[in-house]
């Protein structure tokens, strides 16, 4: 019976090890050698993992209630009634509390440890059971397509949904202003595109490898950049590879290597939505997106940071995120200054007009793909009912545009 307890909390601890492993750690499995690839190999199949785990520990429960029953009933016939109900109760209570409660317990607070050093007994688990498992995982198919046939699976949440939560809201007092803010924040994730919300790469400080901690600051002059980021290129270009967190930095890690804490990024293009980059970042346990162009070469990034931001923020746009100035400002009756980081989304919410004709997403660009050069002081651009002048090209609020009724 000590046995069946023992192999009933390994099927427990096993169960919750293996399934509350973060992307992280799985990733790391594959570089612990044989037990972390066989281990790896089990989670590729997570439903027969699963499956065996669970049925591993039915079957070893009911062989254990089954002797502690015929051990209740031998001490009943003996006229041991008191004995044989605390036996019964015993039993159910040490198989809740040390092969449920506690291993489980146990195995959240060093997952991979255990998954590590359980593969191999798991895998012969696995193996043993499959000869049972298949004929009854074919028969649950068949059951369900014969009695359960007019079962669909319901459709995942879409934009649409979220769009109508945010369009019934209006009239709901309960619901708050910033949660049906941050309600069309993240409908327009799958709207906005990369370019859209990149930090500009003529913006960003970067450096070369091999540099050190003392020096980054040296070059920053003690101010940490305002991505928040350190990014490190390719020893002989200038493509961006690598990069660190400055704000999460603490004494703790910079006693460890400076450059095992730098983090490899992802290449997403320009034209990929927001929402896209943001699942990619989370799939792949990322912080740092470099944006490319049509030809492969860096324009931007994006930071988990940045969509986070754009979430909870009242404005969106990347003038109030990088310049700390508005998207629009108001100077005379139809007459409102912008920056040339101002979102042609905006102005198209603002004065009802499309740029879908145009390719550039901010005004900056769309003043250089109208006039095909850098905009100069004094240009004047007539775009459907508004019309465009650039006062200042140095300032940040270096544009004016009027709206002609």
């Amino acid at each position: 019976m000590l046995l069946l307890l023992a192999c009933s909390a390994f099927c427990s601890m096993s169960e919750t090890a293996y399934f509350s492993l973060s992307q992280t750690e799985r990733r790391a499995l594959a570089e612990k050698g044989k037990l972390g690839i066989l281990a790896l190999r089990l989670l590729d199949h997570p439903e027969r993992l699963l499956n065996s785990l669970l049925f591993g520990n039915l079957f070893v429960n009911l062989v254990y209630f089954t002797l502690a029953s015929i051990i209740a009933f031998q001490l009943s016939n003996k006229g041991e009634h008191n004995l044989a109900f605390g036996i019964g109760i015993g039993s159910l209570m040490i198989v809740i509390v040390l092969c449920d409660i506690l291993p489980k317990n146990l195995s959240v607070l060093a997952p991979q440890f255990f998954v590590l050093w359980t593969s191999v007994l798991v895998t012969f688990l696995v193996r043993t059971l499959q000869p049972v498992l298949s004929p009854l995982s074919f028969l649950n198919v068949i059951s369900r397509r014969l009695f359960f046939s007019n079962f669909t699976p319901e459709p995942y949440l879409q934009v649409g949904d979220l769009e109508r939560a945010v369009a019934l809201s209006g009239n709901d007092a309960a619901l708050l202003k910033r949660e049906q803010r941050s309600l069309q924040h993240i409908v327009s994730l799958s709207d906005m595109e990369a370019a859209e919300l990149m930090r500009p790469r003529s913006w960003l400080k970067t450096f070369r490898p091999p540099i050190s901690f003392e020096q980054v600051m040296n070059e920053l002059n003690g101010t940490l950049p305002k991505s928040g980021y350190c990014l490190l290129t390719e020893p002989d270009s200038e493509e961006i590879v690598s990069a660190l967190c400055l704000t999460r930095l603490t004494a703790t890690s910079l006693e460890t290597a400076w450059d095992e804490q730098f983090e490899d990024v992802i290449c997403v293009p320009w034209s990929a939505s927001v929402a896209e980059v943001f699942d990619r970042l989370q799939q792949t346990d990322h912080k740092v997106a470099v944006v490319v162009n049509e030809f492969g070469e860096t324009i931007g990034i994006i930071t988990i940071d940045d969509i986070i931001a754009m979430l909870f923020t009242r404005e969106q746009g990347r003038s109030r995120r990088l310049l700390n100035r508005r998207e629009l400002k108001l100077i005379d009756n139809n007459c409102w200054q912008l920056t040339n980081l101002t979102s042609l989304r905006t102005l198209e919410r603002k004065f009802n007009v499309s740029f879908r004709n145009y390719s550039s997403s901010t005004i900056g660009g769309l003043l250089r793909e109208i006039l095909e050069r850098f905009p100069r002081t004094g240009d004047v651009c007539q775009i459907e009912t508004l019309q465009f002048r650039v006062i200042d090209t140095d300032d940040d609020y270096g544009l004016v545009v009027e709206q002609r009724i």
